[in-house]
């Protein structure tokens, strides 16, 4: 009887430092001491990374101020605030999974001051100097995204035009984000290579890595409710953007084959009359603004000014 109790005892215990591991390796932030400017060594990104981290560089050492609001559930976020002019209009940026607002934003940060828009570059719940310790696929990120948008109407008034961008994970935030109630000014939401929901991505990469998501999926699943407090099922970018009321950009690289472009798709298909998507051909994951950086930019300003 007592050998009987020991055996399960372990396999207990081995289930739920196995639940652990999961939890740890799906939804951990960016290791300690990593940098906010340097590329992960990752293929999709060779082309580019001398030149994402040049001007990811530069951004990080343009003079700033750091704001910090409270999210709905009590975590401290933070962010980057770019002056550009009283009364402009204020982008919010959304980098993605264990990414940064600095590299991930280089390119288009420093655009959309060029356009003469104040800049914010919001680190995500878990990353950098804002707090938590779970990556949350969206689901808790979305009501962040709110959060911002409350914190910028009491900063600088609710007559402020405000625009929601976001790329990849944060692609992803912004569209779980539309379906909430906004307040008036928010006038749009750009997504640059957004996954539909947490089920698909982690699916999908489970798949890349040689993974049967017939059996990652629950485990992940079911690490993320015990350790992360998180229903991973609880919402899709694609039921958030059928209940939106504000118009959508969507782009998305056809060469993505970490977030697939069908993803975005199904958020376009959800509400075709609200979103507007475009891809790029060949492009890899994030970008299509490398790739074909005049068509990006006047895609991305001519949404803007229908949207003004």
């Amino acid at each position: 009887m007592l050998i009987a109790v020991i055996i399960i005892a372990v396999l207990l215990l081995a289930f739920a430092g196995g639940l652990y591991w999961a939890y740890r390796k799906t939804f951990a932030p960016p290791p300690r001491g990593s940098s906010e400017v340097v590329m992960p060594p990752i293929n999709a990104n060779k082309d580019f990374r001398d030149e994402i981290q040049s001007r990811a560089a530069q951004l990080a050492a343009k003079p700033c101020e750091f704001l910090t609001t409270r999210a709905y559930d009590g975590i401290v976020l933070s962010a980057r605030y770019y002056h550009c002019a009283d009364g402009a209009p204020l982008a919010i940026c959304f980098h993605g999974y264990r990414g940064s607002a600095v590299r991930d934003f280089s390119m288009m940060g420093p655009f959309l001051m060029e356009l003469g828009y104040n800049v914010m570059l919001v680190d995500q719940r878990a990353h950098w100097r804002s707090g938590g310790r779970t990556i949350c696929y969206g689901i808790k990120e979305r009501r962040d995204a709110l959060s911002w948008v409350q914190f910028a109407n009491s900063r600088f008034g609710s007559g402020t035009p405000i625009y929601l961008f976001g790329i990849s994970l944060g692609g992803a935030t912004v569209l779980m984000a539309a379906g909430q109630p906004m307040p008036d000014n928010v006038r749009a939401i750009c997504a640059d290579c957004p996954f539909n929901s947490p089920k698909d991505i982690i699916c999908h990469v489970s798949r890349k890595i040689g993974m049967s998501p017939s059996w990652s999926w629950p485990v992940i699943w079911l690490a993320a409710r015990i350790y992360g407090r998180l229903d991973l099922n609880e919402t899709t970018a694609a039921d958030e953007v059928r209940k939106t009321k504000v118009p959508i950009l969507i782009i998305h690289g056809e060469g993505d084959d970490f977030v697939p472009p069908g993803m975005s798709e199904q958020a376009y298909k959800a509400n075709p009359a609200m979103v507007e998507r475009h891809t790029f051909p060949k492009a890899g994951h994030g970008l299509s603004y490398m790739y074909d950086t005049e068509r990006y930019r006047r895609i991305v300003e001519d949404f803007l000014k229908k949207n003004e």
